[in-house]
């Protein structure tokens, strides 16, 4: 993880690219959700980075986020699970009830989500990560 924030120090000194515009945006993307890094790496490993720029779009990494949609619904926590998914994943999945916003728990259901059913859950967000993908 300190490679990651001296590696984004360091890019304000180099030549301007498209390649360093996004490494740049997606640094301060990470900044908003480092205090999670090592949490979300037990879970996603490989695809941590990009996980913490899903974050980063839905939540900028707080923990207790809550969104109110125009249908009714609510988002929580980190990755905004909105209730209907939470709901499913209680009845179908996890067979028993989650607190979304518990950071592990959200972490955990997000990388089970993304894993089996896709990032398209967080299509919303898509304009922000979507060049990391």
């Amino acid at each position: 993880m300190i490679e990651l924030f001296i590696g984004c120090s360091l890019l304000l000194q180099v030549e301007i690219t498209e390649q360093s515009i996004d490494d740049y945006f997606l640094c301060n993307h990470l900044q908003d959700v480092k205090q999670w890094y090592y949490k979300t790496e037990q879970y996603f490993g490989d695809d941590t980075l990009f996980a913490l720029a899903v974050m980063s779009c839905e939540s900028d990494g707080r923990a207790k986020a809550t969104g109110y949609n125009r249908d009714g619904s609510i988002d929580q926590g980190l990755f905004q699970f909105n209730n209907r998914t939470e709901k499913w994943l209680e009845d179908d999945i996890y067979n028993r009830e989650l607190d979304m916003y518990d950071v592990e728990t959200n972490i955990k259901a997000a990388r089970w989500l993304s894993f089996y059913d896709g990032w398209h859950h967080w299509n919303s967000s898509k304009h922000c990560w979507g060049k990391y993908k």
